[in-house]
Formats: structure tokens, C-alpha cells, sequence
């Protein structure tokens, strides 16, 4: 369980840090908005996937 708590925290961290990130680049053009905003996106799907095959492995206590 302690693991995933900590996994949660590095994913907090590391989005944190994103938005601080694109904060200083204030002239982003529109298209790259749009690419930084669909990658975080695919982040946090890819993160919940991350997520599910934790919880299943520990279901199976492997």
C-alpha cells in the first residue's frame, strides 16, 4: 500500500512541476497548447492503467 502512496505523490509532484513548467513559457503557440494538453492527457489515462494493473497484482499478491 505504501508504494502506491508514494507513486501517487511522484505523479502529484511531477504534474505540479509541469504547470510550473508551461507558467514560464507564456508564448506557447495555440497548436502547442494543444499537443502539451493531449499529452497530459494521455498521461493521466496511462497513469490510471498503471493504477489497475497494481491493484489486480496485489489482488493476486504476486
Amino acid at each position: 500500500m505504501e508504494h502506491k502512496k508514494r507513486l501517487e505523490e511522484l505523479n502529484t509532484e511531477s504534474l505540479q512541476k509541469l504547470e510550473e513548467y508551461l507558467k514560464t513559457k507564456e508564448k506557447l503557440l495555440d497548436e502547442d497548447h494543444k499537443n502539451v494538453h493531449k499529452a497530459k492527457e494521455e498521461w493521466q489515462v496511462a497513469w490510471n492503467k498503471l493504477m489497475e494493473a497494481l491493484m489486480v497484482l496485489e489482488r493476486l499478491e504476486i
